[in-house]
């Protein structure tokens, strides 16, 4: 079977997956899925009343929402500038900073979210 199989086609084959390698591998961004939590105390939060921790909550969790949103875009971003550059001008695809900034904050966001979760679940709120 190998004896058949045209040199020109293993060529081919080798270009795309070396390609798509490059494609794949240059920028850092992240999606918002794959972003763990960084862990924050729950200290803090043991000292408010439920109220408070609820209201902290919704705080957090409509940041949380946002900071996702703005990680995604970042990368989507990324991405397509990533392609230009290996389309129009290659050594530019290796100057992509990612989306650090954007992911740090929304993995401290998931970090506080989860503290406040803990605290509630602690302060026993919500369980009567």
């Amino acid at each position: 079977m190998i004896k058949h199989l045209n040199i020109k086609y293993l060529g081919t084959i080798f270009t795309i997956l070396i390609i798509s390698t490059f494609l794949s591998a240059c920028t850092s961004a992240k999606k918002a899925v794959e972003i763990q939590a960084v862990r924050m105390p729950v200290a803090p939060y043991l000292k408010m009343t439920c109220g408070e921790l609820i209201s902290e909550q919704r705080l957090v969790l409509r940041d949380l929402e946002s900071a996702g949103v703005a990680v995604d875009e970042k990368y989507s971003s990324e991405k397509n500038t990533e392609l230009v550059a290996w389309i129009l001008f290659f050594p530019a695809a290796f100057m992509f900073d990612g989306n650090e900034a954007e992911a740090s904050k929304l993995a401290a966001l998931k970090g506080q979210a989860d503290a406040i979760q803990e605290a509630l679940l602690i302060n026993k709120c919500g369980a009567e």
